[in-house]
């Protein structure tokens, strides 16, 4: 016979496991956290984004309660995110916070919603769900989310790995963001189905193993695929394509020329004057300086100076400055000097973050023909979408040159955006810093040098970069079609799961 004593105890023993699986959900959740911060610099540990998820998907669908499932990606969004937007902007940079806050009170919805659908649909979506889900919102927020744009998407934690990343010149970096999330969500739908099978769960909807069979053997299929197709075309690549010295001339000045009181524009000129010289003594060809590095029209002052060094070290001169002046357009621009003294076309720097303004926009995408190649130059944020560096390419660009006024942190970085902007056209890329970067990128992605000291410091980046070839990509042609694609697969799935929960619920009422 049952006694209440007997029903309490139950009560109690299945109060603590409930309470113990909800407490394991929160430690795995921000385990998946901590292996997506590792995965990117400076830690470099890119092998656990791989698997980086998976903690958090079995939490989420196993541990936590339906209404709680949300809390399991806004716990790894935050021990990830929270640190990792820190150290790129800084704590003082609240917005980037606010983002991330609305984002996980959109999730508190969209969770348990696509939770209740998974469960109803027997888990046959779950993997196809959290693919479109993550690379969808990467482009929602790429698109539509300044300053932050692409930093920290998944896949930039592989820019280290030549041997990975090719394919991405068809498929775009939104193609190897789907291939990451397909091994991730394939393995945490494999990482459910064996838990059911050892335990009994009567609360849960159990995972098919045919469906997990399925998912693993065609995520094995893409992912061997897309190696073999990387390894191919690394294997491929010319030992005669042209190459050029270039030299990245970090002054390592913290301030923009036109907030910086003391290093006047002669000292600022100087530096850079002594800097140019060391690298034209190890033969640099073009020398590439750091956005805002003036601020001055070099074609109105120290025009002469500048063409005397140009002529002295028989280099090509990318000069980035700034014009910040009562009575004059305010404006962000790049221009080449050549050995004769002639300057090119002007760049106007494009995307324009918030808390930055200038009468004279960009737009244009001008490409700078020379005997070494065609150069053409992208500022800062720029190099932070997608669309800059194609633009150029298009044109005919073989190198571009990326100016940087970085935040320290953000200088251990962007280098691995960039690289992604070379594989995806296949153009060289140097990169140029004002305190804690430098970056030489070959059209394969290949970090031919790279100098990160997040303290700051003067640095004479040298090296021999080969050239694209100016034709572009396939992706070159094709843009984001496949993160356009991730983006309307998002919706839809919502507006699916929607609909489909209203019908059982009809459905469900006609039965009583």
């Amino acid at each position: 016979m049952t006694t209440i004593s007997d029903i309490r105890s139950h009560e109690s023993v299945l109060e603590q496991t409930t309470t113990g699986r909800f407490v394991l959900g929160v430690i795995l959740a921000a385990f998946s956290g901590v292996m997506l911060l590792l995965a990117f610099p400076p830690y470099g540990l890119w092998w656990l984004a791989w698997f980086a998820f998976v903690p958090a998907i079995f939490a989420q669908y196993r541990l936590f309660p339906r209404r709680w499932s949300s809390l399991a990606p806004a716990i790894y969004l935050l021990v990830w995110l929270g640190p990792f937007m820190a150290r790129l902007f800084g704590t003082e940079f609240g917005p980037f916070f606010t983002y991330l806050g609305v984002l996980i009170a959109i999730l508190g919805f969209i969770m348990e919603t696509e939770r209740a659908f998974i469960e109803r649909t027997r888990y046959r979506w779950l993997v196809l769900w959290g693919v479109v889900g993550w690379v969808g919102f990467e482009m929602i927020r790429a698109t539509f989310i300044p300053v932050v744009a692409t930093s920290a998407f998944i896949g930039y934690s592989q820019a280290t790995q030549a041997w990975l990343i090719q394919p991405v010149s068809i498929f775009s970096i939104y193609g190897l963001n789907v291939v990451i999330m397909l091994v991730n969500y394939a393995l945490g739908q494999a990482a459910i189905a064996w838990y059911d099978r050892k335990q009994n769960v009567p609360d849960k909807v159990a995972v098919g193993m045919p469906s997990t069979r399925n998912w693993l053997v065609a995520t094995g299929v893409i992912l061997a695929a897309w190696i073999g197709l990387s390894l191919i075309s690394l294997n491929n690549v010319s030992q005669n394509q042209p190459t050029v010295r270039v030299a990245a001339l970090r002054a390592n000045y913290a301030l923009p020329a036109h907030h910086d009181e003391i290093n006047t524009s002669q000292v600022r000129f100087e530096t850079f004057s002594q800097q140019a010289r060391e690298a034209a003594q190890q033969g640099a060809q073009i020398l590439f300086t750091s956005e805002m590095m003036f601020n001055f029209d070099p074609q109105v002052e120290f025009t002469d100076a500048f063409r005397a060094i140009a002529k002295e070290t028989g280099a090509y001169i990318f000069i980035s400055y700034s014009v910040i002046k009562e009575g004059e357009p305010s404006r962000n621009q790049a221009v080449l000097l050549s050995l004769q003294g002639n300057f090119s076309a002007v760049y106007n720097k494009t995307h324009i973050p918030p808390g930055e303004s200038y009468d004279v926009k960009g737009g244009t995408f001008p490409i700078f023909d020379t005997p070494l190649g065609k150069l053409a130059s992208l500022i800062c944020a720029d190099g932070n979408y997608t669309d800059i560096a194609r633009k150029l390419t298009q044109n005919g660009a073989q190198l571009i040159a990326a100016p940087y006024k970085e935040f320290p942190g953000f200088g251990e970085q962007l280098w691995t955006n960039v690289t992604f902007r070379a594989v995806e056209n296949r153009v060289a890329m140097v990169v140029t810093g004002a305190t804690s970067v430098a970056a030489i990128i070959d059209p394969y992605g290949r970090q031919i040098a790279l100098d990160v000291d997040k303290d700051g410091s003067q640095a004479v980046l040298v090296g021999d970069v080969g050239l694209g070839q100016g034709k572009g990509t396939r992706y070159t042609a094709l843009g984001d079609i496949l993160g356009w694609a991730m983006m309307a697969g998002l919706a839809t799935c919502i507006i699916y799961s929607v609909v489909n929960g209203r019908q059982t619920k009809k459905a469900a009422k006609k039965e009583k």
